[in-house]
C-alpha cells in the first residue's frame, strides 16, 4: 500500500527474465513491471502463496517433507509427505496459519549457494525430496538459489513478490494423493490444492462462480 493505492507492480522483467523487484541492476537494462493481476503477474503471486501454504503446513504439523509446488492456470498446489492424512478440517488451520503469516509480512528474500552446500542444508533439515531434485540437476549446476520467508526455506529458481504482507487474496481448495514424480513406482504423497488473487474481488468472483455451477448441477 503506497498513499493509499494498492500499487499491482509486485515483480518485473528484467531483459525479458521474470525477477524480483530487490534483483539487483548493472548497467543499461530494459525494466519492464510486472502486473500482478495478469497472468504472468499471478503465476508469481500464487508461487508465492504456495510457499506460504507449505511454511504453514510444516508450523501445524510436525515432520511433514515438502517436494514441489508450482502455480497452475488456476491457482498453486503443494505436495507433501506426512504420516497422518490431512482432512478438510486441515484446511481450515492452515488457513489461520497462512493468515498469521501474511500478517507478519515477512519478506520473501533470495539466496543463492552452492549445489553442495544447498544438499547439506537440507539434509540437515531431513527434506529428502529437496535433497533429490538437487542431486538430480545436470552436471553443470554448481549454483542453486533458494527463497526464505520468516523462518522457512525452500529450494526455488523464483521469482517472488517482496513480502508476504502482499497476499491479499486466497483459498485452500481440496485435497488429492499424487505420486512423486508422477511415478506410480513411488510414494504416494498428499496434495493440497489452491488458489490467490491480487484482490479480494477476484476471489469473491470465484466463488461466487463456483456456487452457481454448484447450484446448476444440483437436481
Amino acid at each position: 500500500m503506497e498513499d493509499g493505492t494498492y500499487r499491482f507492480d509486485r515483480a518485473a522483467n528484467l531483459n525479458n527474465i521474470p525477477m524480483d523487484l530487490s534483483h539487483p541492476i548493472e548497467g543499461s537494462v530494459s525494466l519492464t513491471p510486472i502486473d500482478i493481476t495478469s497472468k504472468e503477474g499471478l503465476v508469481i503471486l500464487r508461487h508465492s502463496i504456495s510457499h506460504v501454504m507449505a511454511q504453514a503446513v510444516q508450523d501445524i504439523f510436525k515432520g511433514v517433507q515438502i517436494s514441489i509446488g508450482p502455480a497452475t492456470e488456476e491457482g498453486f498446489y503443494y505436495d507433501f509427505d506426512y504420516a497422518e492424512t490431512f482432512t478438510p478440517d486441515d484446511l481450515e488451520k492452515i488457513e489461520v496459519r497462512m493468515r498469521e503469516i501474511i500478517a507478519a509480512d515477512y519478506p520473501f528474500v533470495r539466496e543463492e549457494l552452492s549445489r553442495i552446500d544447498a544438499i547439506g542444508l537440507f539434509q540437515g533439515k531431513s527434506e529428502t525430496y529437496k535433497v533429490e531434485l538437487l542431486k538430480d540437476l545436470p552436471e553443470d549446476v554448481s549454483i542453486v538459489s533458494l527463497y526464505h520467508q520468516g523462518g522457512y526455506v525452500d529450494l526455488c529458481r523464483g521469482p517472488h513478490i517482496p513480502s508476504t504482507g502482499m497476499i491479499r487474496a486466497f483459498k485452500l481448495l481440496s485435497l488429492a494423493g499424487a505420486y512423486w514424480r508422477g511415478d506410480e513406482n513411488n510414494r504416494m504423497l498428499q496434495r493440497i490444492y489452491g488458489t490467490g488473487f491480487a484482490t479480494e474481488a477476484a476471489l469473491a468472483d470465484l466463488s461466487l462462480y463456483d456456487r452457481r455451477g454448484e447450484e446448476k448441477r444440483s437436481p
